[in-house]
Parts: structure tokens; sequence; C-alpha cells
């Protein structure tokens, strides 16, 4: 019996998440302001940069730490950015989706939070908890400080959708945003088994 084939690494479709976004960009600019069209076309120019990135690597996953530094990249300054883990490899979806999060939480500090004003910092972490091998996680940790007193917002965006939901939805993760006076944090815990190599 003939079997079909399967894409090759160098031909493989964009992931459903880009292809997603990317529909939802194209309807809503034109019904909201510019600024908020800039913020879908950052969406999506990150999005794509991601699958540049999977691409350079046979689609066979991403360092977590690329994923970091890129996204903080534009903001980085003065030693206002701290990354700091283990080598960990995301597989290809669970990178796109990780790297969706860290765009919005990236462009939430740049614009309300610590890459706001001078003097703010981000801390950026992560470490593996093996709990046995069928609850081993990831843990990522980011942290605020330094930067306006924070308030939690009275109603949720896009993006504050995209960081408490899209993980839990796609990857069985679980996410806790909290919003001290202090700065913003967010925990991410994603299961082993969405890591190369689990």
């Amino acid at each position: 019996m003939a079997r079909a084939m399967e894409p090759t690494p160098s031909r493989k479709p964009c992931g459903s998440t880009l292809y997603r976004e990317s529909a939802r960009a194209r309807v809503f600019p034109q019904k909201s302001s510019q600024q908020d069209a800039r913020r879908w076309d950052g969406r999506i120019k990150s999005m794509a940069a991601t699958h540049q990135l999977l691409s350079s690597h046979q689609w066979k996953g991403i360092f977590l730490s690329d994923l970091v530094r890129r996204e903080l990249a534009p903001y980085a300054a003065h030693g206002n950015t701290e990354i700091g883990g283990p080598d960990v490899i995301l597989k290809a979806e669970p990178a796109q989706a990780v790297s969706m999060v860290l765009h919005e939480l990236t462009t939430n500090a740049a614009k309300h939070g610590a890459l706001s004003t001078h003097g703010g910092r981000i801390s950026v972490r992560w470490h593996r908890v093996m709990n046995g091998n069928a609850d081993a996680r990831l843990c990522i940790e980011w942290q605020e400080s330094g930067g306006p007193v924070v308030q939690a917002p009275d109603r949720s965006g896009y993006g504050m959708e995209v960081i408490r939901d899209l993980l839990p939805y796609e990857l069985d993760s679980r996410v806790d945003v909290s919003f001290a006076s202090e700065g913003v944090r967010c925990c991410i815990d994603i299961p082993a088994s969405q890591l190369a190599g689990g």
C-alpha cells in the first residue's frame, strides 16, 4: 500500500497559529485605530520571524533563549534585561505559541510597564521541574521591576487574552499573571512533552 508523502522540513507548511492570526490581522485593523494596526503588524512580523528561525533549524525546534532574546532585543539597553536558564529546545508548534506570548508580554511592557521608562528592568528565567516523567514541566518566570506603578486593567484586551489563554489551550500549560504594584509577573508552566527530547 502506498503511503502519503510527508512534507520535507524545508517545505513544511506554516502553522495554524500564523494563518489564524494573519486572518484576524486583515480584519481588525480596518475597524480599529492606526495604533491597533501597528500592533497587529508587530504580531505578524514576530510570528514570521519565528517561522524563519524554525526553518533555519529544519523545523526541529528553537532554543527558548533565542526566542526570549529576539523579542527583547529592540528594547534591550543599559542592562535593562536579564535572561537565564538551562538550554531548552521547544518543539516547533510550542515555539510558535510561546513566541506569541513573549511578544505580547514585551509589547505590554514597552507600552505600560518596565520597558516604558528609564530604569525599568525585565528578568526572564526558566528551570525544569522533575516530578517524575509524567509530570515534568518547564517553568518560565517573567518579572518586571522599576517601571511605573502597575494597576490591573479594567478589562482584558486581545493581548492579555493571548497571554492568559493561548498556552493552556494549545499546550495544556498553566499561566499565572499578577499585577503587583512593583511590576507585572507572569509564571508559565509547560509540560516537558512540548520540549525536544522531553
